[in-house]
């Protein structure tokens, strides 16, 4: 069987196809016009922004959880609410990137986008979950801040951990069939 080596769509236009390509994939990817692309600096100012909103997501669930329970500022237990805190952030931060920082033309499934995010996501949690408990668990209170403070204070320091890890795996493996 012979194949075109310029196919086009319905409608005539000229498509990208890749040797890539599975079931997950559609067959066809259209170039976007340049209203559609979004410049690198903008992505990285919206992902900050994003990535504010996901922390005060993270610390309000955090500290509701502890404020809730009146345990869980080391330990095991805070582990365990710092990845409920996560999630909750995850999920928050899927739906703002692929919606406003990440935004373009879809061509990919969205339960392969979102199984890829989840990747992502899990090991940018085990990055930020690990360093965060470590601090919470393993150095005290220094430079005068208040013991109740401590583990919003390790929660930060996970953050940073993952930050650039995530989008780094974001724009260039989960959403990068998007024309940036």
């Amino acid at each position: 069987m012979k194949t075109d080596p310029h196919p086009t769509n319905r409608r005539g236009d000229h498509i990208v196809t890749s040797p890539f390509t599975s079931g997950l994939l559609t067959a066809e990817e259209e170039l976007p016009g340049p209203s559609q692309r979004i410049s690198l600096t903008t992505q990285v100012v919206r992902f900050g922004v994003v990535g504010a909103i996901n922390t005060a997501v993270d610390l309000i669930v955090l500290n509701v959880l502890i404020l809730i329970t009146r345990t869980g500022q080391r330990g095991a237990s805070f582990a365990l609410f710092k990845t409920i805190a996560f999630v909750c952030a995850v999920l928050n931060s899927y739906v703002m990137n692929r919606s406003w920082t990440f935004k373009s033309a879809k061509t990919k499934h969205p339960m392969l986008e979102g199984s890829q995010f989840m990747f992502v996501s899990v090991l940018g949690a085990v990055v930020n979950v690990g360093s965060s408990w470590y601090v919470a668990t393993f150095t005290h209170p220094a430079w005068g801040i208040d013991p109740r403070w401590w583990p919003s204070l390790a929660a930060l320091v996970g953050t940073a951990f993952s930050l650039g890890f995530n989008f780094l795996g974001y724009k260039f493996w989960v959403f990068a069939h998007r024309k940036h």
